[in-house]
């Protein structure tokens, strides 16, 4: 039995789609193999990408809520990283335009600790409000800081946090609500009374 080999075959399909680039490559008016390495194909790559923002351009990236999602757990994170060792009880997120408006019970016998920060694409700062009945106090929080705000608050005393609605901005807000040990509260431990009483 004799082998037939296929190489004149292969040989033969190169040769044709060979021709055909090189048809293609000649009729864009571009010389081919002018040795200075200014071929069809530098253009033809050059055209046929996206424009690349330039350094100078700024960050042009759109806000993507993956990444602002990311930033703010990394926020939060090194809130957390302060030596102590919370203990998570509750967290979430919200988008800037939906606002937060929520009721925390704050029960058992360790004090507790609010973290919360905002990732958005236009808001600088958003004004966060703690409440327990008629009593408030408003602090600003701003957006995209590497670290998230601390609020203290006694346990055994029910509370509301809540931030307005910005119907204008895109973003998020992103928040954990901790457990800590007594001696580890750091500064005033009623951040809605500012230990005013």
């Amino acid at each position: 039995m004799r082998i037939r080999h296929a190489l004149p075959l292969s040989v033969a399909a190169l040769a044709v789609l060979m021709s055909g680039c090189a048809d293609g490559r000649s009729g864009d008016g571009h010389s081919r193999g002018g040795g200075d390495g200014s071929g069809p194909s530098a253009s033809a790559s050059a055209s046929s990408q996206p424009p690349q923002p330039s350094a100078s351009s700024g960050n042009t990236r759109p806000w993507e809520p993956d990444d602002a999602l990311q930033r703010a757990e990394r926020a939060l994170d090194a809130a957390a990283d302060d030596g102590t060792e919370p203990e998570v009880v509750d967290s979430g997120t919200a988008y800037v335009g939906s606002g937060l408006d929520t009721s925390f019970s704050a029960s058992g016998d360790h004090p507790y600790r609010l973290d919360i920060t905002c990732d958005t694409d236009s808001v600088e700062e958003l004004t966060l409000t703690l409440s327990r009945g008629e009593e408030e106090q408003a602090y600003g929080v701003d957006c995209g800081d590497p670290e998230a705000d601390q609020f203290n608050l006694p346990a055994g005393k029910p509370f509301k946090a809540r931030v307005d609605p910005d119907k204008h901005g895109t973003g998020l807000l992103a928040w954990r609500l901790h457990t800590v040990a007594p001696g580890d509260v750091d500064g005033c431990d009623d951040d809605i009374d500012a230990c005013e009483n």
